[in-house]
This record gives structure tokens, C-alpha cells and sequence, in this order.
């Protein structure tokens, strides 16, 4: 059976999984020979995949609040990264004109950061891969907002712009304020992702342990019985 990936799915996969050891409790002569698949041993595990989830939940609010403020680096703030480089690119071809080299490297470049710039939404329930996606995209902006700051010094005299905002010196201290911010961002991410998986295969197990006892209950009374109507509409 597949299941919703919310946040309101697990938390309600959760409330149902109480709902069947409540049910389980009452069951008379309810007896698994199998002590995994008693209430006590199901309420073991709902009780330690509460934990998980309430966990998961707190570390992706703190990876979602440093991605967020690395985010108003890169492209939010007036003075983001995206928001630079329309004045850089054409103060180059006012300077230089836009059938110079100047202006085709930095375009090339520009086209390059806006490449990478995808906006990839992350969510509590993102998988894994869409997560390293987004961390690369935002890597590979900083790589090549960096070689464009190395080109721009390059340039020497020829690049002087007014615009105090895309002076050498303000986009170096941009370039260490985004990489600071990326950093905090994967330091974060370290703690949150290995929750992603415990979270993915606890729910799993989960599934699978109320599949044996609903089997089990259907074992013991009958298809037809009141035990198992009471347990078999269960969505765990």
C-alpha cells in the first residue's frame, strides 16, 4: 500500500497505529504466538517512530531556516547575487562594449550562475536526491560567481564602476557571505538528512508490522468478524 509523503500523513499513519493497539487491547483471546506482533511490542515501535518523526521535523525547520538565509544571499536581498549581475554584465558593455571579450566571458558566466539557479523547493518530506540537487546547484553558483569576481579583478582598470554594489571589494564580501551561509546550510543538513532515511524505513517497518497483525487478527476470527472489520480499514 502506498502511502502520502505529508507531514499530516505521517503524523496521521501514527494516530492510526494508537488506534490499532487500542483495538488489539480489547480483542479477547487475542494471542500471536509471536511476541512482535503483540499491542506491547507495536506500541514499542509506534512510540520510538513519534520520537523519529518529532525530531525530523525540528531538524528540517533548522536546515529550512539556514536555507532560507542563504537564499536572500543569492538571490533575494537587492543587493543578492542574481539581483548583481544585470548591472555588472552592463556596465561591461557600456565600458567595453557587447562585441568585446570582456562582455562574451562575462556573459558566459552570467549565463552559467543563472543556469544553476533553478529554484528546487525543498520540503519536510523531500527526498534525498532532490536535497543534494539543490546543494549542488547552489555550489556550482559560488564557483562561478567566484571566477567572474576573478575575472572582473582581472580586468584591472577597465573595470571601475561607479555602483558602489558591484565594486570588487563589495562582491568579495558578497562571495564570503554566501559561502558562509552555504556552509551553516550543509553543517545543518548533516544532522537532518540521516533522519530522512530513519524516518522513511521506521514508517516502512511500521506498515509492514500492522500488515502481520491485521493478518494475524484475520488468522484468529474470520474474514468476517468483528475484530478484523475493526482492524483491517487501518492506514498505517
Amino acid at each position: 500500500m502506498k502511502h502520502s509523503n505529508s507531514k499530516a500523513s505521517f503524523s496521521s499513519r501514527l494516530t492510526e497505529g494508537e488506534k490499532l493497539i487500542e483495538f488489539l487491547n480489547t480483542l479477547s483471546g487475542y494471542d500471536p504466538g509471536d511476541e512482535a506482533l503483540t499491542a506491547t511490542a507495536f506500541q514499542a515501535q509506534t512510540n520510538a517512530l513519534r520520537v523519529v518523526q518529532e525530531q525530523h521535523t525540528s531538524k528540517h525547520h533548522d536546515y529550512s531556516k539556514a536555507a532560507l538565509d542563504r537564499r536572500r544571499l543569492f538571490e533575494k536581498e537587492a543587493n543578492s547575487i542574481s539581483k548583481l549581475l544585470p548591472p555588472i554584465r552592463a556596465n561591461i558593455s557600456a565600458r567595453l562594449g557587447a562585441t568585446s571579450q570582456q562582455y562574451h566571458d562575462i556573459k558566459t558566466l552570467i549565463l552559467k550562475i543563472r543556469g544553476q539557479g533553478r529554484r528546487i523547493t525543498i520540503t519536510e518530506n523531500s527526498t534525498e536526491n532532490t536535497i543534494s540537487r539543490s546543494e549542488k546547484s547552489f555550489g556550482s553558483q559560488l564557483v562561478y560567481f567566484g571566477d567572474m569576481i576573478t575575472l572582473l579583478t582581472n580586468f584591472g582598470p577597465e573595470y571601475a564602476p561607479i555602483n558602489e554594489s558591484i565594486k570588487i571589494s563589495k562582491l568579495q564580501s558578497l562571495l564570503s557571505s554566501a559561502t558562509n551561509a552555504t556552509n551553516n546550510v550543509s553543517q545543518k543538513l548533516a544532522v537532518y538528512k540521516p533522519l530522512i532515511a530513519t524516518r522513511r524505513d521506521g514508517f516502512k517497518q511500521l506498515s509492514a508490522t500492522a500488515k502481520r497483525i491485521k493478518d494475524m487478527v484475520l488468522s484468529q476470527y474470520g474474514i468476517d468478524s468483528q475484530e478484523y472489520n475493526l482492524v483491517k480499514g487501518l492506514k498505517i
